[in-house]
């Protein structure tokens, strides 16, 4: 069988600055509350978040009284973070990882965020799994999202294209993306072509291309049993009701056994 390859946004690690400028936008506060609404349900008091990058969970989790950790294993993206919490005089500890192996302690939650565990193959997935079960306490939970392959029609595909203007720090940057899917192995592959121009400056442009590994309900629900975990629920990414064949994200919250 022939190994897939995933890779990551340029942001991720080559163009960390603009992390923010391609992932946070007027959504995201409302689905950091979808999430928090679901902590405050069951009770949760500490989180870890294992894929926090620039702290868009984390800063909105821990001022909202949550003790809260964030970690991630992008040294640039944690940079940024920390940055922010020197800056804004937040008392939040940032911690250099990758969510299969890291180590940090027990917690109420564990949350991986915005499609986090796509750039992950199945056999890493289970790995970060085992290993996120470790860093729970007795009944803690783990919280989710991934894109939803049963939703994935034609239509939706060609839909997740966008084009995207915006400005950073003097720097306007250009984004066009668009993306294809794999059925058969449930892979999403996106193109992205970036141009970014200072002022004006001539202006720089890159082509790079990743995939995200994507799953069925279903498929979530064996493997979270699999490796130790009860699901609770499953969600769209704004908290509505469930939709197998129609719900783009799947928002899970499952319980370590």
């Amino acid at each position: 069988m022939k190994k897939i390859k995933l890779g990551l946004p340029l942001e991720y690690q080559k163009r960390p600055e603009y992390f923010d400028a391609h992932n946070v936008n007027e959504d995201t506060a409302a689905k950091n509350a979808v999430i928090e609404s679901l902590l405050r349900k069951y009770k949760v008091k500490s989180v870890l978040d294992l894929t926090c990058g620039t702290g868009s969970q984390v800063f909105f989790l821990t001022e909202r009284g949550y003790n809260v950790t964030g970690a991630d294993f992008s040294p640039a993206l944690l940079d940024i973070a920390r940055n922010r919490a020197l800056r804004e005089k937040i008392d939040v500890q940032f911690i250099d990882g990758d969510m299969r192996t890291l180590k940090v302690g027990q917690y109420d939650a564990v949350i991986t965020i915005f499609n986090a565990v796509g750039h992950l193959t199945k056999e890493g997935f289970e790995k970060a799994m085992r290993n996120i079960h470790r860093n729970l306490k007795d009944g803690g939970l783990y919280i989710f999202d991934i894109f939803n392959l049963d939703a994935m029609t034609d239509p939706v595909v060609t839909d997740l294209a966008m084009c995207v203007q915006k400005e950073v720090n003097g720097t306007r940057v250009y984004t066009i993306q668009c993306s294809t899917l794999d059925r058969t192995n449930g892979i999403l592959t996106s193109y992205d072509h970036y141009v970014l121009q200072k002022n004006v400056e001539k202006p720089e442009s890159f082509n790079h291309k990743f995939s995200l590994q994507l799953y069925t309900a279903k498929e979530l629900k064996e493997m979270l049993a699999k490796n130790g975990f009860e699901v609770l629920g499953q969600y769209g990414l704004d908290g509505t009701e469930f939709v197998a064949d129609k719900t783009m994200n799947i928002l899970s919250v499952a319980r370590k056994i």
